[in-house]
C-alpha cells in the first residue's frame, strides 16, 4: 500500500490538539448528552461523535477538536430566521469555515457549559425534525 503524497496530506483538515482542561469539560458534555434518549456516541478521528439514531448531531474532543482547541461541534440541518439570529449573537459561536451545517462553539470557561448543552439540545431535537432518526 502506498503512503500518501505530500499534497495529498495538505488537502486533510487541521485539527488541533486539545488540553486536559477540554478534556474534562467534554466528558461532562458527554455524559449530560447520553442521558438523552436514543443517544449513542462513537469514536471519530480524536473525537466523540454522538448520534441520535441514525444521524450525528454533534462531535466532542477527546485527543483533537474541528475548529479550535476549546470548542465543540453541532450539526443543525436547517435554520430559521430565529435560529440564525440566536447562532450569529452568541459570543461563543465560531464563524463557520466549512461545511455551513456545521457549527463550533468555543468555550471560554466552564461556565460556558450549560450554553454548549443548549446548542447541542437544540441539534438534538432539529434532527429528530429532519426525520433523521
Amino acid at each position: 500500500m502506498k503512503g500518501r503524497t505530500n499534497t495529498q496530506r495538505r488537502l486533510l483538515p487541521k485539527l488541533p490538539r486539545v488540553p486536559e482542561e477540554m478534556r474534562q469539560w467534554s466528558d461532562l458534555l458527554l455524559r449530560e448528552i447520553l442521558g438523552w434518549p436514543d443517544v449513542s456516541s462513537r469514536p471519530m478521528f480524536g473525537m466523540t461523535a454522538v448520534y441520535r439514531g441514525n444521524a450525528i448531531f454533534g462531535v466532542l474532543p477527546r485527543t483533537r477538536a474541528m475548529d479550535t482547541s476549546y470548542s465543540v461541534s453541532f450539526k443543525i440541518p436547517w435554520r430559521n430566521p430565529t435560529l440564525k439570529k440566536r447562532l450569529e449573537a452568541d459570543p461563543c459561536i465560531l464563524p463557520s469555515t466549512g461545511d455551513a451545517k456545521w457549527i463550533s462553539f468555543e468555550l471560554q470557561s466552564g461556565d460556558d457549559l450549560p450554553d454548549a448543552i443548549r446548542w447541542f439540545a437544540q441539534a438534538y431535537r432539529l434532527t429528530a425534525k429532519a426525520g433523521r432518526t
